[in-house]
């Protein structure tokens, strides 16, 4: 009985904004239509039609490639967003019965989400003027990687509001939203507005919102449609239960990345596996943590990362001083023991330019990618993972051009040579956002498109996002910007890993006094393993931010040796169990080839409980 109240369960209300919760759409066929006729071009109501309910950007496409409209497509975006926002500003054309549920739904606790394709300068002008509480959480356009019709947006709300999809109502207007809102396995409610929609077993239609309660949105969830994921065999898409960490192996939901074509009856979807791979690092710092956690959940992994060699010079990699021979032995047994593939990485610890003259002379890669063999067959790893961060970090943007040509020259020797001897490839890098070659593009010194062909994995470092001052460590906005830098420059995005932390950061904010000499001065590391011992030390209270998928809190601590006394006001950031489920079902639903989790030592049960779910273990 319990178990079927709880599958009836009502658990939140996902809205999307244009044309359902408001009728702006007039508003953006007014600024499409005036961009357009500013450059000669024609805009149909077909082609208005065409577009509702799309990614801004994939939008903003259309316009350029049909309406004639000649600038950047984030141009394009803005100027329509400055007509739409000034005319909302003007006036709120509310949907009948939208307020009135929204409202219902608020008094009896049922939390809602706002699922919009509308970028966040729009949602805060018409958030706003909705009582405080409204929404819990909004999901926009240019915080997702994949928008309608791709599911992300609304498995992304679903995530962060720790809810399964399944028990959620999606409101809908569009067939755009309606395709997104569908393949992430919600019970989907069809109001329609500007565009006409066909009736179909996925989803309920209503005539309008006007008259409808919170306990009739309770009913369609007991009882949804015919055709929906829930009830239908026929359809491909099956739900992923995102916010439970129970998934049954083999299932799979269909996803639909985004063209920038209008939607036609022929779009055939892209199947996401359930189940993604994972590796991990494992750090020589976090000796014996490490060797622990491999121990008791290595059977989850595809690879191990011994994070404990260091480049020299060209035919010198050093290992860690903290690391003895047995140490590594026992990391390696332990890891064979679990039938892992054993995947060292080399870190860059050369100064400014070292590596990048290096890298420049033909002989010295030569000699490099000899010694890095060298390496790999005679402690008999299964292949090599390469992080030569500093060129990217710390040389200057002037060298990028030739060093760029020189690390993918000598990642293609290395890649020849190690897979002559069955050996594997991996290459660690920082984040790109775009195919171009300015300071907003990321680390494009390391060329992603030529790199993935020679390579076996690329893999993305989406964190440390504030390293200088207090803030998130990974933020999800920053993650999907990374991600969709990589997607949009790797075809085979089977190759691509996303990077995860399971860490953060324990900041000075502010300081009252003068310090003792042992007082902290920076910021000292965090994990999730210990963040407990610290909350209970500083009788602290965590809060999680869906926005950030990250937790914060502060704390007062005091410092003395009996002469000098200083009081700090000190702020935690750290990803913690939930904010790495957010980030794994990123890289799961944009259909990259794995995770890889920095590190094995930081980690916690809780995480590892959602790895063992997701896992898909190759044998």
């Amino acid at each position: 009985m319990e178990a079927s109240l709880k599958k009836s369960r009502l658990e939140a209300v996902l809205w999307d904004m244009d044309g359902t919760l408001v009728d702006t759409e007039p508003y953006w066929h007014d600024a499409e239509l005036e961009l357009v006729g500013e450059f000669g071009g024609t805009w149909t109501e077909d082609d208005q039609a065409s577009v509702t309910g799309f990614d801004l950007r994939d939008s903003a496409a259309q316009l350029r490639d049909r309406g004639g409209v000649d600038l950047e497509i984030d141009e394009i975006v803005n100027r329509m967003l400055d007509v739409v926002i000034a005319k909302v500003r003007q006036q709120i054309p509310w949907r009948p019965g939208a307020r009135e549920l929204l409202s219902e739904l608020h008094e009896r606790g049922i939390p809602c989400a706002l699922v919009t394709m509308s970028w966040r300068s729009l949602v805060d002008a018409i958030v706003g003027e909705l009582p405080s509480g409204s929404f819990k959480i909004t999901i926009t356009g240019d915080e997702v990687v994949f928008g309608k019709p791709h599911p992300e947006p609304y498995l992304t709300a679903a995530a962060a509001l720790n809810v399964d999809p399944q028990r959620c109502v999606a409101i809908e207007d569009s067939p755009t939203g309606l395709r997104s809102a569908v393949a992430a396995g919600c019970v989907v409610v069809a109001v329609p507005n500007s565009v006409a929609i066909s009736p179909d077993g996925a989803y309920r239609m209503l005539d309008s919102l006007d008259g409808v309660r919170t306990d009739d949105l309770v009913r369609f969830v007991r009882k949804p449609p015919v055709g929906s994921p829930r009830t239908s065999n026929r359809r491909r898409t099956v739900t992923v239960l995102v916010a439970s960490a129970v998934i049954i192996a083999g299932l799979v939901i269909a996803v639909f990345r985004p063209t920038g074509k209008a939607p036609t009856s022929t779009n055939a979807p892209v199947i996401a596996p359930a189940t993604i791979a994972f590796d991990a690092w494992v750090p020589a710092f976090l000796l014996p943590d490490s060797t622990t956690s491999l121990q008791t959940y290595g059977g989850s992994l595809r690879e191990a990362m011994p994070f404990w060699y260091t480049l020299v010079d060209p035919e010198t990699i050093v290992l860690d001083s903290a690391v003895t021979a047995d140490v590594s032995a026992q990391v390696v047994t332990e890891a064979r023991r679990h039938k892992l593939r054993v995947m060292p990485s080399i870190l860059d610890k050369t100064s400014t330019g070292t590596l990048a003259t290096l890298l420049a002379d033909p002989l010295r890669r030569q000699q490099h990618a000899d010694a890095i063999v060298a390496l790999v067959t005679a402690g008999g790893f299964d292949g090599i993972d390469i992080d030569y961060e500093q060129f990217g970090y710390n040389d200057p943007h002037s060298s990028w051009e030739s060093t760029s040509v020189a690390f993918t020259a000598f990642i293609g020797e290395l890649s020849t040579k190690l897979h002559a001897h069955g050996k594997t490839l991996s290459v660690t890098v920082p984040p790109i956002y775009d195919a171009g070659r300015t300071d907003d593009s990321g680390y494009w010194v390391y060329d992603y498109a030529a790199l993935a062909p020679l390579v076996d994995r690329l893999r993305i470092l989406a964190y440390d996002y504030s390293v200088a001052t207090p803030g998130p460590i990974a933020p999800l906005s920053f993650v999907r910007r990374a991600i969709a830098g990589a997607t949009a420059a790797v075809k085979d995005t089977s190759k691509l890993d996303l990077a995860v932390p399971l860490y953060g950061y324990n900041w000075v904010v502010s300081t009252d006094g003068t310090c003792s000499a042992d007082a902290p001065t920076s910021k000292t590391n965090v994990s999730q393993r210990g963040i407990d011992d610290l909350l209970a030390k500083r009788a602290a209270t965590p809060v999680f931010d869906a926005q950030t998928g990250e937790s914060s809190f502060t704390y007062l601590a005091q410092y003395t040796d009996g002469t000098n006394t200083c009081t700090q006001t000190r702020q935690v950031n750290f990803v913690d169990a939930e904010g790495t489920r957010l980030r794994i079902d990123l890289a799961r639903t944009s259909l990259l080839g794995g995770v890889a989790l920095w590190a094995i030592g930081y980690d916690s049960p809780a995480t590892w409980t959602t790895v063992g779910s997701l896992a898909a273990v190759q044998g």
